[in-house]
């Protein structure tokens, strides 16, 4: 039985494909952070499911540049504070929040510019550790119900630990078919060992693998 594995934390796979739209890592009432990948670059949610509007209510889209395409995505952490990848860092970034179709103007979005971009002191663009950025928000995000910051884990979810992964990644591969609803995949947190021998020693401190043992489903790679 072979194991698909999806590696968060902004690692690229083994073929060196860097992941540039952010994910969210769900382990049942503990919610953590995950990866990030962009169009350019073949983000996946295969095997999911469109997300129940709103249910992700700290999911951000990064729009970049004064056309505001999408770039990256990202999680809200407070009023004021949103979480990217370090590698998402551009000149012009806007947040767009409350967003579920990202083809429709809706009542609940919030489009925010961005006042100041904070990396990671020790991120390392060659290996993508540390791969985080924060994000000053220029006025504070508006709370609600399809808006409202992510209650970020204390400790690390261990294997076999249920997650759901959400993000606008192509629901199909090698074709790549973008979906203009937020989309949802129910994984489960992999081995720090399995993942290991996945990426041939690859793995830091600061990554989280996870997959299902059947394949099927699969993200951010």
């Amino acid at each position: 039985m072979s194991l698909r594995v999806s590696v968060f934390l902004f690692l690229p796979e083994p073929k060196a494909r860097v992941p540039r739209m952010l994910l969210l890592l769900t382990a049942l009432q503990i919610w953590a952070l995950a990866g990030v990948q962009s169009q350019e670059d073949e983000n996946k949610i295969i095997g999911g499911y469109s997300c129940i509007q709103h249910s992700q209510p700290w999911q951000a889209a990064l729009l970049a540049g004064p056309a505001r395409r999408l770039h990256c995505g990202g999680a809200l952490l407070s009023e004021h504070w949103a979480i990217t990848a370090a590698h998402c860092s551009r000149p012009i970034l806007r947040v767009a929040l409350g967003k579920h179709n990202l083809k429709k103007r809706e009542a609940t979005q919030q489009v925010l510019r961005v006042a100041r971009q904070v990396p990671h002191p020790q991120y390392n663009p060659r290996t993508h550790d540390n791969d985080l950025m924060l994000l000053r928000l220029e006025r504070p995000a508006r709370l609600g119900s399809a808006v409202r910051p992510i209650p970020v884990a204390r400790t690390c979810a261990g294997p076999q630990t249920p997650c759901r992964v959400s993000g606008w990644g192509t629901t199909s591969s090698p074709i790549a078919r973008y979906p203009n609803a937020l989309q949802c995949v129910n994984i489960s947190i992999t081995s720090r060992q399995q993942c290991q021998q996945a990426y041939s020693g690859a793995i830091t401190d600061g990554m989280v693998c996870a997959g299902t043992p059947e394949g099927g489903k699969d993200s951010c790679q």
